[in-house]
């Protein structure tokens, strides 16, 4: 009882500190700090850049809903479509005419969200079922796109789990690293042939790995080179597991951009910092083991304080489509709150980064060529 009791108060404490916290930063008294935390380098880089509204300083946004272009003509697939960031990138890519595709993990979550935009924007919605966790879903998944569609403009890589307890893909990886990493590299290999032809014919095509800040907290290798190490349970632990899968898909995003930059597409992560979405269910669940009303407090609070999908979004919706970085050809960079480029992790960087992304990048490709 005696650590049951610590652990209650420990949370109500961390929850009522939270709170505290959404108070001041929401009557300006963080100010001061906020322009410190956006623009602090840590050992491990730009950690806090943009991470909640109230952090993002006094520098102006990299990208508005305004800036985004007319879409007609072009076709963009976005994985985890049906909530959250994904939602919100399908609803403004289809409110500037473009032609949408929403992968999600059941049918009646696909037609659902895309029924709420179609009301919402006037623009219907393409729906696919696509469940990154199973590469037999993700083949399927790719060759009903391929068939209709033999050109795709982008593939926003948004959809993703963010720290369960541990478990294996039905391919038999970690679950993390598995959705987060290995599903959208096998995506993105199946749909690059359709990638490559709208860069072909329009001269650019994107592809967006979204990734997370969590990034900078790995393991201390970067990324566990075996898939022994990566499926330990012994050894898991659920919030380094994440960044390590964050991590690779911004050492993913880098591999693929000097693979392609000769093709026009450009392949930049993003971290669309910390925004209001069931991505953190998980953590929900664990306060929820120790009372329920922290649970509730824990959602009520960050809401408050973190972005709403519907900004959050401008992130990628900038990588996708944003009409600077096409000109520019930008490619293999990683960018924060909201569209602004900063540094990765040092173990993305220099050659350390480039043999780690070319070391994944064959770890990956070996696994899915036996599976």
């Amino acid at each position: 009882m005696g650590v049951i009791s610590f652990v209650t108060k420990f949370a109500a404490l961390n929850v009522a500190l939270i709170a505290i916290f959404v108070g001041l930063a929401t009557n300006g008294a963080l100010k001061p700090l906020a322009v410190f935390m956006d623009s602090y380098e840590g050992s491990r880089g730009t950690f806090f850049k943009g991470m909640i509204p109230s952090m993002h300083g006094d520098e102006p946004w990299g990208f508005t809903l305004e800036e985004i272009p007319d879409l007609s003509g072009e076709t963009h697939f976005v994985t985890g479509g049906n909530v959250g960031l994904g939602y919100w990138t399908a609803y403004h890519l289809a409110a500037n005419k473009a032609t949408v595709i929403i992968g999600c993990r059941s049918q009646s979550k696909c037609d659902q969200a895309a029924a709420s935009i179609e009301t919402e924007t006037g623009h219907s919605v393409e729906t696919v079922v696509l469940d990154l966790g199973s590469f037999a879903s993700i083949r399927t998944c790719a060759a009903t796109i391929a068939a209709k569609h033999p050109a795709l403009d982008s593939l926003v890589l948004n959809a993703g789990v963010m720290v369960p307890p541990f478990g294996l893909t039905e391919d038999g990886l970690e679950t993390q690293i598995g959705v987060n990493h290995f599903g959208h590299f096998l995506l993105t290999k199946l749909l690059l042939p359709q990638v490559e032809a709208a860069a072909a014919s329009k001269g650019v095509a994107t592809i967006v790995p979204v990734s997370s800040a969590a990034h900078y907290d790995s393991y201390p290798e970067g990324i566990r080179m075996s898939l022994a190490e990566m499926n330990d349970e012994a050894t898991y632990d659920r919030a380094l597991a994440y960044g390590q899968s964050k991590l690779a898909n911004v050492l993913f995003a880098q591999e693929l951009a000097k693979r392609t930059k000769s093709q026009n597409i450009l392949v930049n992560a993003i971290h669309p910092g910390g925004v209001d979405t069931d991505l953190s269910r998980h953590v929900q669940a664990a306060l929820a083991q120790v009372s329920t009303w922290l649970a509730e407090k824990f959602v009520e609070v960050t809401s408050a304080a973190i972005w709403h999908p519907r900004e959050a979004a401008l992130t990628q919706l900038y990588a996708a489509v944003g009409p600077s970085l096409r000109a520019n050809k930008t490619t293999g960079k990683y960018f924060h709150p909201i569209a602004r480029e900063t540094t990765p992790d040092p173990h993305a960087l220099g050659d350390r980064g480039a043999k780690l992304g070319a070391d994944l990048w064959k770890l990956s490709e070996d696994f899915i060529a036996k599976h």
